[in-house]
């Protein structure tokens, strides 16, 4: 897989203009809408995922709308694919400021049914990928005294879902190494925010065969948007110096309102 540095169609690097924002699981779901969110903010967004097509097509649709936008397309549970992309970000835009890591995948399948390779993709690119990328990450945020990490875990970290046990480990272990990370790091001055959104509507579902269609799944108003998510996510990071914005949960009104969990 290789960079996608096409001309955009932003300042010359001479005049830089926001914040440099690399967002992991760019290319559809929360990943994309915070792309997107950044990029209407006047943030220069960089997009990366496995996908190239979807990333530039999300590229064009941002600069499209007036956004600033690069990609980079890698495997990011691979070290040095992790190490390029960061290292791309600081060639081709500037120094990460902010790294939201949002890659995920998930199986529906019941434990004692779960294939060895459906286990190791989950923890592979949730868990391994985050740890990859926030490695390359940290090396200039820490140089530089500066910076800003937003992992995606989930409300399934700390809830016992049926059928879901890969997933909620993953995440569950997301949130316990950003913990960790954010107590190293502090003292570095860089910042560190745990994101807990419960159920969203993205396109996750439609690789989770055999899962029943429940009213969390077809109901749109026991679902966040992907919009939603973007909208605490880039919230965020956006807060005075003084604060830090440590563990953020996000769940969708209507299915409080029903009782669901």
């Amino acid at each position: 897989m290789s960079a996608q540095s096409l001309t955009p169609a932003v300042p010359p690097r001479s005049e830089p203009t926001g914040r440099v924002v690399l967002v992991t699981g760019a290319s559809r779901g929360i990943g994309l809408a915070a792309a997107r969110e950044f990029a209407a903010r006047g943030d220069r967004v960089v997009l990366a995922a496995r996908s190239e097509p979807a990333l530039l097509e999300a590229v064009d649709s941002i600069r499209a709308a007036g956004g600033q936008a690069w990609c980079f397309a890698a495997d990011l549970g691979e070290p040095d694919q992790c190490d390029e992309v960061v290292r791309f970000v600081e060639r081709e835009v500037g120094p990460v400021d902010i790294a939201v890591l949002g890659a995920g995948v998930g199986h529906w399948t019941p434990t004692v049914d779960m294939a060895d390779d459906a286990w190791r993709e989950t923890q592979r690119i949730n868990v391994d990928g985050v740890f990859l990328l926030t490695r390359s990450a940290l090396k200039s945020m820490i140089a530089r005294g500066s910076g800003h990490l937003v992992f995606i875990s989930s409300v399934m970290a700390e809830r016992g879902v049926p059928n879901m046990s890969a997933y909620t480990a993953s995440k569950a272990a997301v949130a316990s190494f950003a913990k960790s990370v954010a107590v190293e790091v502090k003292p570095l001055g860089v910042r560190v925010t745990v994101l807990y959104p419960g159920t969203t509507a993205t396109t996750m579902r439609e690789h989770q065969h055999g899962r029943p269609l429940t009213p969390d799944i077809t109901e749109a108003e026991l679902q966040l948007s992907a919009e939603d998510v973007a909208e605490s996510v880039v919230w965020s990071t956006t807060r005075s110096e003084r604060a830090q914005v440590s563990g953020l949960y996000l769940e969708p009104r209507g299915a409080a309102a029903r009782g669901g969990r």
